[in-house]
């Protein structure tokens, strides 16, 4: 039973991966522009411009030192926030409004810093890895507890669906399902 559960989750988790890096970010071009695929079709790109591409061509134009993704970083200071903003509501079963993907955002500075590590072997730099993850698992565990709780409301208020990332909107729909199945099931519920 739990290797078919594995096996949806890494599923799900690719989906979720897919949709990531589809999704439009905003990038400044900073090198010798090329010409890439838009929406329009194929489009030279001006030095100094700012366009919106899917994040996966980005990251290419990022790597070729032609573009810097604009206003998309996870600061530790930005984590430290979320941190502690979600540790004061525990008690009050609210959950912070935190980015589209979060959870896909830190996972990419987490593997970039690693990298980073790989290559520099900088003390400064494995001091930010630890203490971004540490906030990370932080951060998650606090809101699966609090995801954990609204399963168990008869109905969410919509304000919390627009505060949860797209992982746990993924996560909380499944959970739910097979919980009131469950329920169903056992006779536990109102069908």
């Amino acid at each position: 039973m739990s290797s078919i559960i594995d096996l949806l989750i890494r599923k799900i988790v690719e989906f979720v991966e897919r949709d990531y890096m589809e999704e439009e970010v905003r990038v400044e071009i900073i090198g010798k522009p090329p010409k890439v695929p838009l929406h329009e079709g194929f489009t030279e790109l001006s030095r100094g411009a700012e366009y919106n591409v899917p994040r996966w061509l980005a990251k290419l134009l990022v790597e070729d030192n032609i573009a810097r993704i604009r206003d998309e970083a996870l600061t530790i200071e930005k984590l430290s926030s979320i941190a502690y903003n979600e540790e004061s509501l525990v008690k009050k079963l609210q959950l912070i409004k935190i980015p589209r993907y979060f959870y896909m955002m830190v996972r990419e500075e987490l593997e970039k810093l690693n990298e980073k590590l790989r290559r520099t072997a900088d003390i400064s730099v494995l001091e930010d890895y630890k203490q971004i993850d540490d906030l990370y698992v932080t951060i998650g565990r606090i809101r699966v507890k609090k995801l954990l709780n609204f399963l168990l409301l008869p109905s969410v208020p919509s304000e919390v669906f627009d505060k949860m990332s797209e992982e746990e909107k993924i996560m909380f729909n499944i959970l739910r399902e097979t919980l009131l199945t469950w329920m169903k099931k056992l006779r536990l519920g109102k069908t």
